[in-house]
């Protein structure tokens, strides 16, 4: 695995500066070489995340707990002989090195970053990720102070298993819950797992039955597909003795099912190592494809502009020259002073008609770039004609559905000062995709 993940970063550090060029983010720009898995803990403020982190390290509380909401940021808990706390910017610093993903979300998010550094047995082969509870407040359009949608969506692609709790009082009813699951899980739903927690509480199964179908009625609201992902019934802490009326053996077996992911984490640090940088080149390479298209169209009619407004120049100068020369009865080969003021004016005319010219160009070049933004899933089905031949077009549209918005956003505004032999940088993009997965093949 460390020789796979070495080749991995050799790769992020070879189409970095391409990647700039095309205004692409890598998901995971850095790995960790022989890194601990990770695991982040989503759900409603009291849907049980910070007591099922503490149930899972076992011993003394690391994490506060309680109905009303204990946290306001993202805290880390990793292993270390030494135990300590790191709050603010001090605690991406104490990180390994692929959390500096995290940096561009700025000093806001960084305010409300937290490292728990923790001498516990399961650390040394899981990091885990608490995060704040999701609420809606009395003003529905009051924002957090930091990106949390944006901090939510990197941690999810950083970290190699999601688990979004609910509970039975809140079966996925918040507003911010329903926008995180619909807006920041999206290209990671194989690491997701969704549980229905505090299962123990039932007292009936009419209870469960009630709670468990809202949250099915929810979910389904927000994923508008056929399907609705696994849910896990369980609970965290000592069993508790069920109700009279009351089986608590499935519930028992998704727990013990929960606590034997957390042995499989190295797997699942593996499929998630690979799936983030062949996504990365994946799309790098789609949208190379898309905006070289774009930009290709946006230099001819440069190009058209700028031989049209200098055939244009040079006839219109010459023109006013001899004319001007005509009229002074003066001969534009022969140095005189009428001569001069015929060439002078004749100059004078071929500039400003270049400049008339640049002015055009510049909103003829404008409108073709909006065009072409508006337009850009025609050019995404022009780049893809023979994927679409053979049958993989589908899976190219569900990666193109996640950087189409930002894509049409860069040909419409972004200064496209793209490298040379971008056909070259391409090939090669293409060439490290298709050879991660043989490479992690020869790994296992």
């Amino acid at each position: 695995m460390d020789n796979f993940e070495q080749q991995i970063n050799k790769a992020y550090r070879r189409f970095a500066s391409v990647a700039q060029s095309y205004y692409y983010t890598f998901s995971r720009p850095s790995v960790t070489v022989g890194g601990t898995p990770s695991a982040i803990f989503l759900g409603n403020h009291s849907s049980g995340k910070s007591s099922l982190v503490n149930w899972i390290l076992g011993g003394p509380s690391v994490q506060d707990t309680g109905v009303a909401p204990t946290d306001d940021g993202f805290t880390v808990i990793m292993y270390g002989e030494q135990e300590e706390d790191v709050v603010g910017p001090a605690a991406l610093a104490r990180l390994p090195e692929e959390f500096r993903s995290l940096e561009p979300l700025g000093p806001a998010f960084l305010q409300h970053l937290k490292v728990k550094v923790r001498n516990r047995a399961i650390l040394k082969r899981a990091t885990f990720v608490d995060s704040p509870g999701m609420i809606d407040s009395a003003d529905a359009a009051a924002p957090r102070d930091y990106d949390f949608n944006g901090a939510v969506t990197r941690l999810a692609r950083l970290c190699d298993i999601v688990f979004f709790l609910f509970d039975p009082e809140k079966p996925g009813t918040t507003g911010e819950t329903v926008n995180v699951f619909a807006s920041c899980l999206k290209g990671v739903e194989f690491k997701l797992r969704v549980l229905l927690n505090k299962c123990d509480a039932f007292t009936s199964m009419y209870d469960f039955a009630r709670a468990y179908g809202t949250l099915c009625w929810n979910l389904s609201r927000v994923l508008r597909t056929k399907d609705l992902p696994k849910i896990f019934t369980t609970y965290s802490g000592v069993e508790r003795a069920p109700a009279a009326n009351m089986d608590f053996s499935d519930f028992n077996r998704h727990r013990a099912e929960l606590t034997a992911s957390f042995d499989a984490l190295g797997a699942r640090r593996t499929d998630s190592v690979f799936a983030a940088a062949y996504n990365d080149f994946a799309c790098l390479s789609m949208r190379m494809r898309v905006v070289d298209n774009a930009a290709g169209k946006i230099r001819k009619l440069s190009a058209r502009h700028l031989l049209a407004g200098s055939a244009t120049a040079v006839l219109t100068g010459g023109l006013a020259a001899l004319a001007l020369a005509s009229a002074l009865d003066a001969s534009l080969f022969v140095f005189s002073a009428r001569g001069l003021m015929a060439w002078i004016a004749g100059g004078t005319v071929a500039a400003l008609v270049c400049l008339a010219s640049s002015v055009l160009c510049r909103t003829s070049v404008r409108k073709l770039r909006s065009a072409l933004a508006q337009k850009v899933d025609d050019i995404f089905v022009e780049e893809h004609r023979s994927q679409t031949a053979i049958g993989t077009f589908d899976d190219l549209s569900q990666r193109w559905n996640g950087i189409r918005a930002e894509t049409a956003d860069i040909i419409d505004h972004a200064p496209l000062a793209l490298p040379f032999f971008a056909k070259r940088w391409r090939a090669a993009i293409d060439k490290v995709a298709s050879g991660l997965l043989p490479a992690l093949t020869s790994q296992a």
